[in-house]
């Protein structure tokens, strides 16, 4: 019985791992350069890119899925973030926290 369970959990495991294609999740400070939505207030971004690895350039788009927390987000300031990806969808914002100051 023991067995049986343990292959059936491990097949459910495997199948929904495998239904999204790679998942990619980023933990990482990040300056906002931009935010927006579409026309029909439907999906909330932002664009972004780390200024420890790279230039303003290459900054990407990350939906934000909750419009409160799109509304407090700031353009010009980094904040601590992580984000994530399955597969060909867009990044999505998990967790944003204003960056702390060595100072304090």
């Amino acid at each position: 019985m023991r067995k049986t369970s343990f292959f059936i959990l491990l097949f459910v495991l495997i199948m929904l791992t495998s239904c999204g294609g790679p998942y990619t999740s980023t933990t990482s400070f990040l300056k906002i350069t931009e935010k927006g939505h579409s026309d029909n207030y439907n999906e909330y971004w932002i664009k972004a890119y780390d200024p420890n690895n790279h230039t303003e350039d290459v900054a990407f788009k990350i939906v934000v899925d909750e419009v409160m927390v799109w509304n407090l987000i700031e353009e010009n300031k980094e904040y601590s973030t992580t984000y994530s990806k399955a597969g060909n969808n867009p990044w999505i914002l998990i967790e944003i926290e204003h960056k702390m100051d060595p100072k304090k």
